[in-house]
């Protein structure tokens, strides 16, 4: 199509009443819908001051409801986690408490659930001023959250007052002690910081740990924390290949953990703790626990010949993701390395088998006993017996164990129910060199679903897996 060509006075006068024609037509509609703005603002700002909450309010009260009767006897007194972490990816709130109230963003705040009245109290401190509060004390709250009493945090101590008075048991999370026992306030060191000052006001007050009774109230999910569960699952298993293929001689231990977490980063919300990928005598257990107070995390130059405990979760709506192999640097396993790992294979495939629910994990235990023995005549190397010899035997293999796995990582009391998300995590050493496994598993009447599948198991597995991917 011809077009005449503008000069460039013509252009400019041109795009001058294009503006003027856009800005006229923009005032005529927001005086036409003056009305529905207001509305939209008002809208706005109602959503900037009401919290998202995890799930529904029905299902909150119903997690409280359960709580109070776990703990009839007292009260259970949960803190918001209040610590400022410069070099975190964000606020991470308290498992616990996020779970009974769906708040992710409260620091300071303490929930009060009164096993007796079946009452729940929320203590809301003043505004930061870093931060505004998502709420406030008030009618309107408690609506919106679905708890009976939102109030300042100055009246937790006539809450505590009437409760010290009455008897009550006043229940806690315990913490790594940051002091030595005969300068703490209570019998129990590992008693938090704002509870032993509680301890000093209250000297008779009956304060008692929390035990594994939090771990078991989050134990079973819902549908919708199966949901979040899964996705976690799906992207844990993304990052668990992403660290796989980085792994070769010569590389550190931490590039291979940063491949981990960029692959959690682009399939979920992150990690849900920082990766492992500890080679050599870093993978054998209880050595990989030393990370946690070193500046470097035990990061080490990865050598042919070494194993790598490679341990991986990505987070996704609060929910965890917790998998991992033991992967040869080389990408081939030692023909001893190779015997090993495969009877340890079989007895961990023989044990997840049998994982549903009411099996204990004394009773994983045997089962994964029975199969190491199995290969006791047919093994061939002397490494191989020796490991079958040694994993045989439960006080050999300390760190052996089921787990919980949901918005943290927790006990199993007694024994499996459906709805329950957990890791079978078989850990050993032998020969210096750490063997390590961990798949996620929703837990059913008959049988367990694999959160986690598609990954490689056996040793051939493994090493076709590390020749494709380099």
């Amino acid at each position: 199509m011809w077009q005449r060509k503008c000069s460039e006075g013509e252009e400019i006068g041109q795009g001058r009443a294009a503006i003027v024609a856009v800005i006229r037509a923009m005032v005529a509609l927001v005086a036409m819908n003056l009305k529905r703005l207001r509305m939209l603002a008002a809208l706005i700002g109602l959503l900037t001051t009401v919290p998202c909450l995890a799930a529904d309010k029905a299902e909150l009260r119903d997690r409280r409801a359960r709580a109070a009767r776990v703990f009839s006897d007292g009260v259970l007194l949960l803190h918001s986690r209040n610590v400022v972490d410069w070099t975190s990816d964000g606020h991470r709130e308290d498992a616990a408490f996020y779970y009974l109230t769906g708040l992710e963003n409260s620091p300071g705040c303490i929930l009060a659930i009164d096993g007796k009245s079946r009452e729940s109290w929320l203590f809301v401190p003043p505004p930061a001023s870093t931060a505004r509060q998502e709420f406030q004390p008030g009618v309107a709250s408690e609506r919106k959250l679905g708890v009976e009493h939102v109030v300042e945090w100055e009246k937790l101590e006539d809450f505590l007052a009437r409760q010290a008075t009455a008897g009550a048991k006043l229940y806690y999370k315990p913490e790594v002690p940051l002091l030595p026992a005969n300068l703490s306030a209570l019998k129990d060191p590992r008693a938090p910081g704002w509870v032993q000052l509680l301890q000093q006001k209250w000297p008779k007050a009956g304060f008692r740990e929390v035990g594994v009774k939090l771990d078991t109230l989050l134990a079973v999910e819902s549908a919708g924390e199966q949901r979040d569960s899964r996705v976690a699952a799906r992207a844990t298993v993304v990052a668990f290949w992403a660290g796989m293929r980085a792994i070769r001689p010569g590389v550190s231990q931490r590039t291979v953990e940063l491949s981990v977490v960029d692959a959690c980063w682009k399939e979920a919300r992150g990690v849900s703790f920082w990766p492992w990928a500890m080679a050599g005598i870093n993978g054998a257990f209880p050595k990989p626990m030393e990370s946690f107070a070193r500046y470097d995390h035990l990061d080490s130059k990865m050598q042919a010949g070494d194993l790598v405990r490679l341990d991986v979760g990505c987070e996704w709506e609060h929910y965890q993701g917790d998998l991992g192999r033991t992967i040869p640097v080389s990408g081939k396993f030692t023909e001893e390395q190779q015997e090993v790992w495969n009877i340890f294979v079989s007895a961990y495939r023989a044990t997840a088998g049998e994982i549903k629910e009411g099996l204990t994990e004394a009773q994983g235990f045997e089962i994964w006993k029975k199969e190491l023995l199995r290969h006791r005549d047919s093994a061939k190397t002397s490494r191989a017996q020796q490991a079958i010899a040694t994993w045989s035997d439960r006080k050999n293999v300390p760190y052996w164990q089921m787990h919980t796995m949901n918005l943290d990582a927790g006990y199993v009391e007694g024994s499996l129910r459906a709805g329950m998300v957990i890791d079978f995590e078989p850990i050993a050493v032998i020969g210096g060199q750490g063997y390590y496994l961990e798949d996620m598993y929703l837990v059913g009447k008959d049988n367990a679903e694999v959160l986690t599948p598609g990954l490689p198991y056996t040793a051939e597995e493994i090493e076709a897996e590390m020749a494709a991917g380099h």
